[in-house]
């Protein structure tokens, strides 16, 4: 077997153990939002990391079209943390999402809603709202919580 064979063999072997490692980290980071069993110090490497449930194409939940805003918190290691979620809708869908992070004191909590808001687009525009349920963004895995909170929240206003 050539050497160039050889370092491509190697290649594909990284890749499907990172492929296999970002999985695990996945249904990890699922399992302890969702409430199953935990693993405590497991960490994930990657950067940005995020997660959404699937609802069946066929939801009967029905939202009226329109701007809606609330809160939601989250609890940090230096105490509870309330960030205001706006959502712009448009026949179920999220056309439009921001984040007021004003009421974070803490600088810790500060720095990972901002990475969070950074990312959240690229996470929620576009889809039905139903079907959003964001996990870690950008490194942030607490923000997340105070998201989807206030998210249900806007889901209780807008039902038709």
């Amino acid at each position: 077997m050539s050497q160039q064979n050889k370092a491509k063999i190697v290649g594909l072997v990284v890749v499907a153990l990172l492929a296999t490692g970002a999985t695990t980290g996945v249904v990890l980071i699922n399992n302890k939002h969702n409430g199953s069993s935990s693993l405590s110090g497991i960490t994930s490497s990657l950067s940005t990391l995020s997660t959404t449930s699937t609802i069946p194409s066929h939801s009967t939940s029905i939202y009226k079209n329109g701007n809606y805003t609330a809160w939601g918190s989250f609890d940090t290691p230096d105490g509870t943390e309330q960030i205001g979620v706006t959502v712009q809708l448009s026949n179920n869908n999220i056309t439009s999402v921001s984040v007021d992070d004003s009421s974070i004191y803490s600088g810790t909590s500060f720095a990972y809603t901002e990475r969070f808001i950074s990312g959240l687009n690229l996470v929620v525009v576009g889809k039905n709202i139903d079907t959003v349920n964001v996990g870690r963004i950008s490194g942030a895995s607490l923000t997340p919580i105070g998201f989807n909170a206030a998210l249900d929240a806007i889901k209780s206003q807008a039902k038709v």
